[in-house]
């Protein structure tokens, strides 16, 4: 679950991130070509905030409407429309 990894993560550190990407194909590449391009940057970007914390969640197409990941197209704190998404995550007041 989601929430509860990065719950886990905010115990640990201020600087939790969630990247979601489309998932690999049994090619071994992400479907998203979008994702691709990204993955190398975020992570560099990432790797130069103290303490930070990646949290990778893979996603289906949308097209793939009987996939478990649709859930965080439809969950309202997330609402995710496009691939590849970087969130930051913060802890509740």
């Amino acid at each position: 679950n989601l929430e509860k990894q990065a719950e886990q993560a905010l115990k640990e550190s201020d600087n939790v991130f969630v990247l979601f990407f489309g998932r690999e194909t049994i090619e071994g590449q992400s479907w998203c070509p979008d994702c691709v391009v990204a993955d190398p940057k975020v992570r560099a970007g990432i790797a130069k905030v103290e303490n930070a914390i990646l949290l990778e969640v893979p996603v289906d197409r949308k097209s793939d409407t009987a996939s478990d990941t649709q859930v965080f197209r439809q969950d309202e704190s997330i609402r995710l429309e496009r691939i590849p998404t970087l969130l930051r995550y913060t802890a509740a007041d």
